[in-house]
């Protein structure tokens, strides 16, 4: 498990937490509108009402499914360097944002819907950030038709980026096509499930409603031993009690009714506990992204999992301010702080501002530089003979200077973090902040110079036929995939 040195609840909380959630799902049950996922359930002991689609599940079943559930698993990426093991191990591990329709345009400095070629260079950016350990594809691909776009986002993510993709599937056609699409990569299967390449997103409709074509999509997944998170996204005082111990207690319902599920259709199925939850601005009935409370909601959750030894990810480095700034800086601060201290296996943010609404290159850069920063204060303070430095002090003696000295050229790199991109002078003209020009031309060098781990060009052809049948099996004709060829 990730190390964790801050627990929003005390024990007698987390055992309050996990009984009520026992009896949301016991006494109101799940919604669940596909009838094939109530009649699995009921046929491993749900008491499923077909006429409201509610099903109620015991704690017997939860303690079965969670029994169930790996403990420890990979989410690897094309390249091994890349796979990640859960729990993590050394550092929390760092997710992009994703998947709005819009973008900001690095050369207007403006919002816009975002296209292929946005994707590709936020795939690009991703790849190139040693941060980014798991990428979600960043955007939505608003020039390729709706009704087939998830698919060439998967593909544009694989030709790009030899990490780890997360990805969503709304039905069991877009799951099964990104299995094919994964499989082609690994070579089988049977190879996928013991070196998962791919995992997907199930994001129940708060509160407690599991739709057809996601939850079939979930089961799919689970049935091929593939990740899936399980993510809860509640908002206090709009779809959950306003309180934070009741959007607390739904969250962790939401995550105990999703997990049974995948447990009962794939034993063993790997799963991931997740949150990104927050307050409602009772004002505006906007969502409060980057709050206080929504970080507390989520290290909650980060310390629920520890409980049930699942992995965790959730949401953090997020902001609800429209543009690059302060505003954006402090919310991301609090946002992912929080839950990374409280031992989060994966935060999810990199690039996203507007609620999550909108997604930005520079802000990768800048929200990385950030993320040193968090993973620092995890590292917390090493206290042994060699870092109390009594030789040292001894050597320089009252009244010196440690520059100078051997244990200060010995120590400086693995104590202290140095900026990457923050803390420079502005141009005198400038009415930039420093941090935003070094970060755009951070990702103007990236754009230029950095060159993923290509795709086998048999396995692009591959590729390219599966978006064939794909396209022409939802759309009625293939639509260009050239954008696999961009960088040659």
């Amino acid at each position: 498990m990730a190390k964790s040195v801050f627990s929003p609840l005390s024990k007698e909380q987390e055992d309050a937490v996990h009984l009520e959630s026992i009896k949301i799902l016991e006494e109101v049950g799940i919604k669940v509108t596909s009838e094939k996922v109530l009649k699995m359930l009921e046929d491993n002991g749900a008491k499923v009402d077909h006429r409201t689609l509610i099903a109620k599940l015991s704690e017997r079943m939860v303690r079965a499914a969670l029994a169930k559930a790996p403990k420890e698993f990979l989410m690897c990426g094309r390249n091994k360097a890349n796979d990640l093991k859960l729990p993590a191990e050394d550092h929390v591990q760092g997710v992009n944002d994703g998947q709005p329709t819009d973008v900001w345009d690095i050369n207007t400095q403006s919002k816009r819907k975002a296209t292929m070629n946005d994707l590709i260079d936020l795939t690009l950016v991703n790849d190139a950030m040693p941060e980014t350990d798991l990428y979600w594809a960043e955007v939505v691909a608003t020039d390729i038709p709706p009704e087939i776009s998830n698919l060439h986002e998967y593909a544009a993510s694989l030709a790009y980026t030899s990490k780890h993709i997360q990805h969503g599937a709304g039905d069991v056609t877009d799951a099964g096509y990104l299995i094919r699409m994964a499989t082609a990569v690994v070579g089988s299967e049977k190879e996928l499930a013991k070196r998962p390449i791919v995992s997907i997103t199930h994001t129940p409709i708060t509160p407690l409603r599991y739709e057809k074509g996601d939850i079939e999509a979930a089961v799919m997944f689970a049935k091929a031993k593939l990740p899936v998170v399980h993510l809860s996204m509640a908002i206090s005082g709009s779809v959950c009690p306003v309180t934070l111990a009741g959007t607390i207690s739904l969250v962790n319902a939401e995550n105990l009714g999703g997990i049974v599920i995948s447990e009962v259709a794939g034993p063993g199925a790997p799963v991931l506990y997740s949150s990104e939850s927050g307050p409602m601005d009772m004002r505006t009935g906007m969502f409060l992204s980057g709050s206080t409370e929504g970080a507390l909601i989520n290290a909650a959750g980060c310390q629920m999992a520890r409980r049930y030894r699942l992995p965790s990810q959730v949401g953090g480095v997020a902001a609800s301010g429209t543009r690059p700034g302060y505003e954006i800086g402090y919310q991301k601060a609090i946002s992912g702080l929080i839950p990374a201290l409280a031992g989060a296996d994966q935060i999810v943010g990199f690039g996203g501002f507007d609620r999550s609404g909108c997604e930005s290159a520079e802000q990768v850069v800048m929200d990385c530089e950030l993320w040193r920063n968090l993973l620092r204060a995890t590292r917390g303070v090493k206290v042994d003979n060699e870092t109390m430095g009594f030789d040292a002090i001894a050597r320089v003696g009252p009244g010196g200077y440690f520059m100078k000295d051997i244990h200060t050229l010995k120590n400086f790199k693995s104590e202290i973090l140095l900026p990457k991109i923050a803390m420079r002078q502005s141009a005198p003209d400038s009415k930039e902040e420093p941090i935003m020009t070094a970060a755009r031309e951070e990702v103007k060098r990236i754009l230029k110079e950095h060159r993923p781990i290509p795709l086998d060009k048999s396995v692009k052809l591959e590729l390219r036929e599966i978006l064939k049948m794909y396209d022409t099996e939802l759309h009625g004709k293939p639509i260009s995939t050239k954008y696999l060829d961009r960088l040659g």
